[in-house]
């Protein structure tokens, strides 16, 4: 069975997530960034909130007119590691060392996997700090991230991904977004080449007309924010990001679209 791992960057996606079907949650802070280390609390809440899946009672408080009671499947809480924005992945040694203690935090907070790629400036691999990082993680599995898709060397990097320990490669294709038709034919040749040694996860611009190729391809996971937009809710906004101007748009992961795909995933009928 294909399952769906929905990144998420708030507590209220989260719970859409779940009660979407999502079988994984990526927990990030700041999607707007590509994802980054989520706080402390947002990873509590959401621990707490999969712990109550089961019981037979609602997963939340603020659920009162959902079928959460009936829920049996607690969805994997995989933690992004990743202390700051900027899509060159190559860190410093303060860096590391802070996302080290993070992983440690949240290891010890009983999450169930983890989210990390570090590259070194000739975009190779950077084999001596993701070392570092599934060391600290194990036995916890760890998600090489899309900084995969901007290594120079697409098969050398993957090899020394699977040689390092990471047992699942988030990526695009190489592309923007793995709608591209050369995001396709990449990911189809990585599975010829990898299915047996790594699990390849389609991510970025998944919807639920393209997913079906990549269900085809045999993708034991799919990757998609399945967010929407909402504006904010006063006229005039401070933009805080130091590019963007205008106001700034609130994303958030929409229980139905998760719906949807998860359709899509299994060629099931919609119903909602």
């Amino acid at each position: 069975m294909v399952k769906l791992e929905v990144c998420i960057d708030s507590f209220e996606s989260a719970i859409n997530a779940i009660h979407g079907g999502a079988e994984e949650l990526e927990v990030c802070s700041s999607l707007a960034e590509g994802g980054l280390t989520p706080t402390v609390g947002l990873v509590k809440q959401i621990l707490h909130m999969v712990q109550n899946i089961g019981t037979g009672m609602p997963i939340h408080h603020t659920c009162s007119e959902c079928k959460c009671t009936e829920l049996t499947e607690k969805p994997s809480v995989n933690i992004m590691i990743r202390c700051r924005a900027g899509s060159d992945f190559c860190y410093t040694l303060m860096e590391v060392e802070t996302m080290l203690l993070d992983l440690v935090v949240m290891k010890n907070m009983g999450v169930n996997r983890f989210v990390f790629g570090a590259l070194t400036s000739e975009q190779e691999v950077d084999v001596d700090t993701c070392a570092k990082m599934i060391a600290k993680a194990s036995p916890l599995p760890v998600t090489f991230h899309r900084a995969f898709d901007i290594c120079k060397n697409t098969l050398v990097s993957l090899e020394k991904i699977v040689k390092l320990g990471f047992d699942r490669v988030l990526t695009s294709g190489q592309r923007p977004s793995v709608e591209d038709q050369e995001a396709l034919q990449l990911i189809t040749d990585l599975m010829g080449f990898y299915k047996d040694k790594i699990h390849i996860m389609p991510g970025a611009g998944i919807n639920t007309e393209n997913v079906k190729e990549y269900v085809k391809l045999g993708c034991p996971f799919i990757h998609s924010s399945c967010k929407v937009a909402r504006e904010p809710k006063i006229g005039q906004t401070l933009s805080m990001a130091m590019e963007t101007a205008g106001p700034e748009r609130i994303y958030y992961t929409d229980k139905n679209s998760v719906i949807r795909l998860r359709c899509a995933i299994r060629n099931e009928h919609l119903l909602i």
